[in-house]
């Protein structure tokens, strides 16, 4: 994928409301949208600091609004976070940007961080978040899942691949796990040993919209055994108003030049 760097003018604005900075980090042209890329000044690049978006608007300078192309996951990450926008229809010279930046200190002094066991010591189709979580919170849901219960809930679905319809082969999977959040509490799978918050490849992800259930399909390692699989260390941590800090930006006059 070919892309042509934009050279970026930037004011930079301090909220006046937190001893945290937000940082407009690059502006990039890639085909037919614009990225902009953020970051917190100063944060440890561990899985122990995260960012990600609460709210975010971007304008041209006669104020429209760009419109988000939905191609860049809102998720935590431990680096920078990115927001794509379609290519406006006239030329974009200068860009505007406000909203907040949700910081998560995940820890267990903060209630935030839980240390589950390995794979073949945790129960399995059951939900595992701490019970002292699901008193306040009791939409909350983590579980692993096990192959059978993956085999029936999903007995009829099918995937597109190579203009045919094939039914996956949940075997192929190391890791299967069921999640149920909301708008205040993440909830994010661990594994200590992998040193990447999105770990895996080859995933799926399916969605129940009704219940709000997501099913996460990993694929850890090629020729992964039943023994290694057996002994996965999972982590978990779940946001709460004592480990999240909100961030207020607004950046003016972004003047981009080709």
């Amino acid at each position: 994928m070919k892309k042509i760097l934009l050279l970026v003018g930037i004011t930079l604005c301090t909220s006046l409301y937190s001893q945290q900075k937000i940082n407009f980090d690059r502006a990039s042209l890639v085909y037919d949208f614009i990225e902009l890329s953020f970051k917190l000044d100063d944060k440890p690049i561990d899985k122990f600091h995260l960012i990600k978006f609460e709210s975010i608007e971007a304008t041209d300078k006669k104020g429209n609004i760009l419109i988000d192309n939905q191609d860049a996951e809102n998720s935590y990450k431990r680096g920078n976070i990115v927001v794509r926008y379609d290519l406006p229809k006239d030329p974009l010279k200068n860009v505007n940007a406000k909203g907040v930046v949700k910081y998560f200190k995940p820890s267990k002094e903060n209630h935030s961080y839980f240390t589950l066991g390995k794979v073949k010591d945790v129960n399995k189709d059951v939900n595992l978040i701490d019970k002292s979580i699901l008193a306040k919170n009791s939409g909350l849901y983590f579980g692993l899942v096990s192959l059978e219960s993956a085999n029936t809930t999903f007995k009829d679905f099918l995937i597109h691949k190579d203009n045919q319809k094939k039914k996956i082969d949940f075997n192929n999977y190391d890791l299967i796990v069921a999640i149920k959040r909301d708008k205040e509490h993440e909830v994010i799978p661990i594994i200590s040993t992998i040193d990447d918050l999105d770990f895996g490849y080859d995933n799926i992800t399916l969605e129940y919209p009704k219940i709000g259930m997501i099913y996460k399909f990993y694929k850890l390692k090629n020729g992964m055994t039943q023994e290694e699989r057996n002994n996965i260390p999972i982590e978990l941590f779940i946001e709460n108003g004592e480990s999240v800090q909100k961030i207020p930006f607004d950046f003016k006059n972004f003047q981009v030049k080709q």
